[in-house]
């Protein structure tokens, strides 16, 4: 009786694998084809050979009006040494093309030791340095930060206009409240960091045509990230780039990640027809002028006041995806990774309500999001029933041949495309500098190990939808300082 019991579960959990699969296949095999590459680059120099005069640059102010961060009055904030590129390779973009790059860099707890190393891999970009200005954004009552005067020295020496912003206090319980009616507020990480952000990106005035980018501490970018993305934003209002976990050597949960993240990434980033739920985000590349009217309207849709008036983006904020993914630092412990999934997983279930995303957006950011939670879900039950299953089988006690056998083989065959494809993102995704290091990620990071990895999954679900039931607490308001 408790075999039948079993075999009968078993055939219930195949039929939900064969749902869950047929479904990601089919995402992945309609995934939008708005992406941001070389063939991007080779369209806008294409037609930049063909009108030397397009976009002219516009000068830049002087005194007054819009000006760029590396003369908002900071007093430490020094002016770019006047070099064409940096020690990465050379840009391919035209100098009427180069536009000025803003670089937001949040640090919060102990992310302070990678402070450095992330402004090293902004000021490697092949785009120039002299272009770009980056501001580092802390909380000055955070009791683990350090002294950042070594890792902006080492900015600024690179050839990078580096300033401080300090953010003092927590945020306020309107700004919390502005979030949940907008249906973009997350956990308190994400909530603080946003307003962080938003108070931050207030404080500056931008030229128009400036781009706007955040890059948490910890973060490494590809070397052409930025060039990228300067010639992504002549196609699109807003360009988007996927995301992988980084530090892989730095233990199992991390390795793991970057294939999980990659994947997932590859997958859910293709919903490019309208912008995230937070328009500052990690890995988003907009101009000042779409970033000041996206986040006019949130701020409208949360307070419901009508829209303000302004230019609307040139094409009605469409969004290309990057062909290229920041490498994130991932948590090495386990209850900081489930921490950090949890709130993941809270932002992605409150950001399908975001009025910015067009139906079709919204159906597949949902479909996937549902598809994958599913799976994890399914998993649970799934894998040990698998176990006695496939034990039974090979004592003899029970037959997979017939209606049976087909519906395992089609599921372990899209079981083995998508363990193709998680390998296929992970190796785009993460640089591995010798065959042995490539041959260590693939036999540690093999499909058995993913599918547990994906069943853990489960713990963050939970809580996540958990803290949904339960609502947040509502933090207080910081103020700013510059140094």
């Amino acid at each position: 009786m408790l075999l039948e019991a079993v075999v009968a579960a078993f055939v219930v959990t195949q039929v939900g694998y064969l749902v869950v699969n047929c479904g990601l296949v089919v995402l992945f095999a309609r995934r939008p084809v708005d992406a941001v590459d070389e063939r991007t680059l080779g369209r806008v120099l294409e037609g930049t050979a063909a009108d030397p005069k397009r976009r002219p640059r516009r000068p830049r102010p002087r005194g007054g009006g819009d000006h760029s961060s590396s003369s908002s009055g900071d007093p430490t904030a020094r002016p770019a040494p006047p070099v064409d590129h940096n020690f990465g390779p050379d840009c391919r973009l035209p100098a009427r093309l180069r536009r000025r790059i803003h670089v937001f860099v949040p640090v919060t707890g102990d992310r302070w030791d990678s402070l450095e190393g992330t402004l090293a891999s902004i000021a490697g970009q092949s785009y120039p340095a002299s272009q770009v200005s980056v501001a580092v954004v802390y909380g000055l009552d955070d009791p683990a930060a350090v002294d950042p005067s070594d890792a902006v020295e080492s900015g600024r020496a690179n050839g990078l206009a580096v300033s401080l912003i300090g953010i003092d206090g927590e945020i306020v319980t309107d700004a919390r409240v502005t979030d949940r009616r907008a249906g973009t507020g997350g956990g308190s990480g994400s909530r603080t960091e946003a307003a962080a952000l938003s108070e931050a990106f207030a404080t500056r005035s931008f030229a128009a045509d400036d781009i706007v980018t955040v890059c948490a501490a910890g973060t490494r970018l590809p070397v052409d990230a930025f060039e990228l993305a300067v010639a992504g934003l002549e196609e699109y209002d807003i360009v988007r780039a996927k995301r992988t976990a980084g530090n892989v050597h730095d233990g199992l949960v991390p390795l793991l990640e970057s294939m999980g993240s990659a994947v997932r990434s590859d997958l859910l980033s293709g919903t490019a027809s309208a912008p995230s739920c937070r328009p500052l985000e990690e890995g988003t590349f907009a101009t000042a002028r779409v970033l000041n009217d996206l986040e006019g309207r949130r701020r409208d849709d949360a307070t419901g006041a009508t829209t303000r008036g302004g230019t609307e983006p040139r094409r009605n904020g469409a969004v290309g995806v990057l062909d290229r993914y920041l490498r994130t630092r991932c948590p090495t412990a386990i209850d900081a990774w489930v921490q950090q999934s949890r709130q993941q997983v809270r932002d992605s279930y409150r950001c399908r309500r975001t009025p910015d995303r067009s139906r079709s957006d919204r159906v597949r950011f949902v479909a996937g999001t549902a598809l994958m939670h599913l799976l994890v879900v399914t998993n649970v039950v799934g894998i040990p029933l698998a176990i006695a299953v496939l034990v039974s089988a090979a004592l003899g006690w029970v037959s997979l041949a017939g209606p049976l056998g087909v519906l395992v083989a089609c599921n372990a065959a899209v079981w083995a495309y998508y363990s193709v494809v998680a390998y296929r993102a992970a190796r785009d995704a993460v640089p591995l500098e010798s065959r042995r290091a490539r041959l260590r990620y693939a036999l540690v990071s093999n499909p058995l190990a993913h599918a547990l990895y994906v069943t853990l999954w489960a713990v963050p679900i939970a809580l996540a939808l958990r803290d949904i039931v339960r609502g947040d607490e509502p933090p207080a308001r910081p103020s700013v300082t510059e140094r």
